[in-house]
């Protein structure tokens, strides 16, 4: 495939995890010679917060760009994009995102980024490419040093939450719940770490009660402070629903932790038993079950971690790029811009 002058639309430059795909697939498209830019509405504050070397333009030079493809997450920001000549890609990254519907019925290509979103749109008759991933396994991978201690060292063990408590979806007081469930059960000391980037003018975050074991939050962490956070773990445990794809529990793999989850954005690298400990229904009673079981038994825990982090790898930013770019050279074809793109598959 030649190169390409793609446009991504997006509401923002926010510190989210679907912010961060863009920059992430971005980068990785101009560094194979592609023409990437990143355009958002007018007003639009912030800078990118990962590498990319693309330009930021506001969305009122999209339909001036000659675009080959226009690619975006956000429903009624793709609806009302406009971009003469370009294949017109939605992103599916949310469940029941606000115009979802209009937005997949406009597309002249749908993408997924995980096998639970390929599955819910196939529920709608969508037949969207698989786009699956990602993690910089370059920039989140083991420490270097041995800050994670060895499986039989002593010392409590350390639990880390994404602590988005504001957004119930994500989990958190259901997660924190169930690691302190079970390591008052188990018997098995936990030091509890919260971790969160509150958007501009939120509230500082704060669980609904105090927890019966050693807690603290770490707010507005730099990417190399996460990386640290992750390092420094020995279990990750996430209790999203309706996750497209679960950044946070794939970082947390790619950096060495085990990993306790719900089957909401991870089935594509948390096989139960094998990479991750994944419970089926999303209630701390459960959850605490899963949690205890690898505090009793730090052997395992530290054989799911292993084999978490050699599955991750397949998620690579790289290789969701190659996914994506072998839908888009199906589609383009050898078509000009001006030509009328292929409808999606439905």
């Amino acid at each position: 495939m030649g190169s390409l002058r793609m446009a991504l639309a997006l509401p923002h430059l926010g510190v989210y995890g679907g912010i961060r795909r863009f920059l992430e697939l971005g980068e990785v498209w101009i560094r194979r010679g592609h023409e990437v830019a990143i355009l958002v509405p007018e007003g639009s504050t912030g800078r990118p917060w990962v590498p990319f070397s693309g330009s930021i333009l506001p969305l009122s030079a999209l339909p001036f760009g000659g675009w080959d493809l226009l690619l975006s997450p956000d429903p009624e920001l793709f609806l009302a994009c406009r971009a003469p000549g370009a294949l017109r890609v939605y992103y599916s990254v949310l469940e029941r995102a606000p115009s979802e519907e209009r937005a997949l019925r406009s597309a002249d290509l749908v993408l997924a980024n995980s096998a639970g979103m390929r599955r819910y749109l196939a529920r709608k008759g969508i037949l969207a490419e698989d786009a699956a991933g990602g993690v910089n396994v370059d920039f989140f991978k083991p420490p270097e040093t041995a800050r994670r201690r060895a499986p039989v060292a002593a010392g409590p063990v350390r639990a880390l939450v994404y602590g988005r408590v504001s957004r119930k979806r994500k989990g958190t007081w259901t997660a924190a719940r169930a690691i302190e469930s079970a390591s008052v059960a188990s018997g098995v000391p936990v030091t509890l770490t919260l971790f969160d980037a509150p958007p501009d003018g939120a509230e500082k975050p704060r669980l609904p009660r105090s927890l019966l074991i050693p807690h603290e939050w770490v707010l507005n962490p730099t990417q190399r402070e996460l990386v640290d956070l992750y390092g420094e773990t020995d279990l990750f445990v996430s209790a999203e629903r309706r996750a497209g794809w679960c950044n946070t529990a794939a970082e947390a793999m790619a950096c060495g932790a085990a990993v306790v989850c719900t089957r909401s954005g991870t089935e594509d690298f948390a096989v139960d038993g094998v990479t991750a400990s994944v419970v089926r229904w999303r209630w701390s009673l459960i959850l605490a079950r899963a949690v205890g079981a690898l505090l009793r038994d730090p052997g395992r825990r530290a054989a799911l971690a292993a084999r978490g982090r050699a599955r991750i790898q397949e998620f690579s930013w790289e290789r969701t790029a190659d996914r994506i770019e072998r839908a888009f050279e199906r589609n383009l074809g050898g078509r000009s811009r001006a030509q009328n793109p292929t409808p999606a598959s439905r």
